[in-house]
């Protein structure tokens, strides 16, 4: 423990031409030997796991479907009624998308998780049970209702409360779980058909709570949004918490004092305007780029051909004469094994390479696949089937496809929630989830029946579609790297923009702080000369 009075030097000294990138301490450890992170990171997995249900749930019905168990049991479902299942969730998300921002506005972000994961437990519970198609498909819109609410408040959650330098990664770590949790259902389905009766289904459903149950326990105990709390009047609160997780204690410490300052000065401009409006999206240049940028990554999540690999694989196999049920099952595994791998090195890489850097490497990536996997779907069907080579060539190139879809999918959310105003940021975040799961109904219904109807030809739509991304992604989509989340609205709407913070503010909101804490530091509190000459990003 040290002890050490705050610096009388004048603030103007200390932080003029500073930001908060600046000011963040460089960690000369990994910061799982820093207790207060660990803490953070542990609690904010209510949020985390947030995606680890959603992708279970994508993995699970493509098992499903690949189950002799399942399709007898369901009467072997017409693709109209496969759709319908499948849409059962994407109903429910669009349904809670109504009020879900409105929530995370009224009541923070943090009760919106406990609500929605009770839900999710809820319609699991029901799904396990199901005794016939409609039971089914309620207890998968009732997880639906639960995901949309969770969908929309955790990764706001994770990337207010974060450590600065950590944001980026743990957002888009975030999305790494959707893989995580269709690995785990892919090989939770593989190893439960064996299972004669219909537990090989209703096992994987009953599991599906798993992640559902720890996010529930977890948001009892995990801190609010500070942003959410300054807006809301209660500043005390937020400096404990940023002190608490992001200073190890030290209510008095640059990085505390310039981090609440900055959340403070910036909140209260867009009090001013009174930017929380629905109108704010169309009312300045910046923030109708904002929107357009929204609904363009929105769509382009689920319009690039990953629905084809998500919901409908059994069907593409089919296409191209791989019919055995458990092979189904192995190459649904695998691809489950390499999308985590791929979306991991991408959150890995998002503040070295770029949120637009990683969205365009993935874009070019997909279409070069799309284009060679329509051409050797052509050829397998013209030669019937007889070249077992080109069979296996499509099989490769549905691997290959994560190489470009998980950067885009674990840059997306970080992407469109960074680049929105706190005032926006629910809105957002809704916005960013309607888009999505609109397009992923369209997506249930019409794959199913386009891949019966005309086969590898419709492969051709989505190569149009991803040549027009890259060219939107290139022209259109700035940078938002290195920047704190305050900081951005520079890059949207100009200079001007520029959050300041004045001397007075830091003063007022802070500067009379007095406190005794351990640093980060072994033992010693880093003062703000330390901070300017050696702190980087980390």
């Amino acid at each position: 423990m040290s002890s050490e009075r705050v610096s009388t030097k004048p603030l103007s000294d200390e932080f003029r031409g500073l930001t908060l990138k600046d000011v963040t301490p460089k960690l000369e450890k990994i910061w799982i030997k820093y207790p207060r992170l660990v803490q953070l990171n542990l609690l904010l997995l209510c949020a985390f796991l947030g995606q680890t249900a959603t992708g279970y749930d994508g993995s699970m019905l493509n098992g499903m479907q690949a189950l002799p168990q399942w399709q007898e049991y369901f009467g072997s479902p017409s693709a109209g009624k496969l759709g319908a299942m499948v849409n059962g969730v994407a109903f429910g998300v669009l349904i809670s998308l109504t009020f879900s921002s409105q929530l995370c506005e009224k009541i923070g972000r943090r009760y919106p998780i406990t609500i929605g994961t009770s839900i999710i437990i809820v319609g699991s519970i029901l799904q396990t049970a199901a005794v016939h198609y409609a039971m089914f498909t309620l207890g998968r819109f009732l997880i639906g209702i639960g995901g949309g609410l969770v969908a929309v408040a955790a990764p706001q959650l994770m990337m207010e409360c974060a450590y600065p330098s950590h944001r980026g990664k743990l957002v888009s770590l975030y999305m790494t779980q959707w893989p995580v949790g269709y690995l785990i259902a892919a090989w939770v389905t593989y190893g439960t058909f064996k299972i004669q009766s219909s537990w090989s289904w209703r096992l994987p459903s009953l599991l599906q709570v798993v992640p559902s149950v720890i996010q529930l326990v977890l948001s009892f105990f995990a801190p609010e949004s500070p942003r959410w709390l300054v807006y809301n009047d209660r500043t005390d609160e937020a400096i404990d918490m940023i002190a608490k997780y992001h200073s190890n204690g030290d209510r008095n410490s640059p990085l505390v004092r310039f981090e609440v300052a900055e959340i403070q000065c910036a909140l209260d401009q867009e009090k001013e305007q009174n930017a929380m409006r629905w109108g704010e999206f169309v009312r300045t240049p910046g923030n109708r780029r904002r929107l357009y940028i929204l609904i363009f990554v929105g769509y382009m999540t689920q319009w690039s051909g990953n629905g084809l690999t998500s919901y409908y694989l059994p069907k593409i196999l089919d296409s191209i004469n791989i019919t055995e049920p458990k092979t189904q099952l192995l190459i649904n595994a695998l691809i489950a094994v390499f999308k985590v791998c791929c979306s991991i090195v991408s959150a890995l890489l998002i503040d070295r390479v770029g949120r637009r850097g990683l969205i365009l490497f993935g874009t070019i990536t997909m279409f070069s696949v799309f284009v060679i996997w329509t051409i050797t779907s052509a050829l397998n069907q013209e030669q019937h089937f007889e070249n077992k080579m080109l069979a296996y060539a499509v099989v490769a190139m549905i691997f290959l496809f994560q190489v470009g879809y998980q950067p885009v999918g674990a840059s997306a959310i970080v992407y469109v929630l960074e680049s929105a105003p706190f005032s926006l940021r629910a809105k957002a975040s809704m916005v960013f989830q309607f888009c999505a799961y609109t397009a992923g109904v369209f997506n249930n219904f019409v794959n199913p029946i386009a891949i019966d109807a005309i086969q590898w030809r419709y492969y051709i739509v989505y190569c149009a579609i991803l040549a027009f991304e890259i060219v939107v992604t290139f022209f259109y989509l700035p940078e938002t790297k290195g920047r704190g989340l305050e900081e951005i609205a520079e890059v949207f709407d100009g200079p001007a923009a520029a959050i300041t913070v004045p001397d007075e503010k830091i003063s007022r909101e802070l500067g009379q702080v007095r406190g005794s804490t351990e640093s980060y530091k072994d033992g010693r509190t880093i003062d703000h000369l330390e901070v300017a000459q050696e702190t980087k990003n980390v």
